[in-house]
């Protein structure tokens, strides 16, 4: 589905360009300047669907008790095996692996669903550092409670009483959805922005994790996330890309790669990539390729 960037984020992009007196806030804006080029590409840019924060006092109030930036930050602590921690995907229909490490997510102070963030960015072989935020802007029940019981969580407690339903009763699952907007200098000025969809479970005293598809491999077309957890759509703008580019990055990228590239994953329910997309940086991806990780500085001997 086509996404369209409203004239804020336009102007949030721009806006963090321009030289900003000092001022004492605790909210921060995403820390890089953008070329006149990039704000340029940003003005003719087909602007995103912004979705207006739909929070109820309710939920907000809730969202002052429970921290959600485990679930976007790498590492995620597994769940029933699952190994994938960063966000990887496409720019468009371009067979090209794009991958996105979400390695610092922090909750602002004053705002509970206004989160912090500094990532990493891999195209090609190129590895880039970016800073921003992401604005929860809604939260609702998930659409199927049931799969609550799929998710293997010692902590869920089943109701077994002789007129209950078998359901989860300490637990609620729900959907997030969120606006993001991160930038980044080196080694050209570059801007992301979009929005991102949550879906996770909560108990009743605060727990949290991510709610994953209810078999390993199975596309959950009805999830927001496709059952990823986490799913991030927007245009990537640059200075060699107008109006700009879109992509498309989830947990677990099997999840949405048959949807836009031609036979990715083959084998046992589809789990392996197909070797004519080696080529493209997908040989690596059951690797265990921490690219994120800072280099370790040489210790010296003495």
């Amino acid at each position: 589905m086509k996404k369209l960037l409203t004239p804020l984020v336009v102007v949030g992009i721009v806006a963090a360009c321009q030289p900003q007196p000092t001022r004492t806030t605790a909210v921060a804006a995403p820390a890089a300047a953008v070329t006149t080029q990039l704000r340029a590409a940003t003005k003719v840019a087909r602007p995103l669907v912004a979705e207006a924060d739909s929070l109820t006092p309710k939920m907000r109030a809730r969202l002052r008790q429970v921290d959600l930036s485990d679930l976007f930050r790498v590492p995620e602590p597994s769940q029933r095996g699952v190994a994938q921690t960063v966000l990887d995907g496409f720019f468009g229909s371009n067979p090209q692996r794009l991958s996105l490490a979400l390695l610092k997510v922090v909750r602002d102070s004053l705002q509970p669903n206004l989160f912090h963030v500094v990532g990493k960015s891999r195209y090609k072989a190129q590895t880039t550092t970016f800073t921003g935020t992401i604005h929860i802007t809604s939260v609702a029940d998930y659409y199927d409670q049931g799969q609550l019981l799929t998710q293997g969580e010692e902590s869920f407690v089943l109701d077994t009483t002789a007129s209950g339903n078998g359901d989860i009763l300490n637990a609620k699952a729900y959907s997030a959805a969120a606006s993001f907007k991160f930038a980044g200098l080196s080694p050209a000025p570059y801007a992301l922005s979009g929005r991102a969809l949550l879906d996770f479970w909560m108990t009743d005293k605060g727990k949290i994790g991510g709610l994953y598809s209810p078999c390993e491999g199975c596309v959950d077309d009805e999830a927001p996330s496709k059952g990823s957890v986490l799913l991030l759509r927007g245009q990537w703008l640059d200075n060699s890309a107008k109006p700009g580019r879109s992509f498309l990055v989830c947990r677990d990228v099997f999840f949405i790669a048959n949807s836009l590239m031609d036979n990715f994953g083959i084998g046992d329910r589809g789990a392996q990539v197909n070797p004519k997309y080696n080529k493209f940086g997908w040989g690596t991806y059951w690797e265990n390729d921490e690219w994120w990780a800072d280099s370790p500085r040489p210790s010296l001997s003495l």
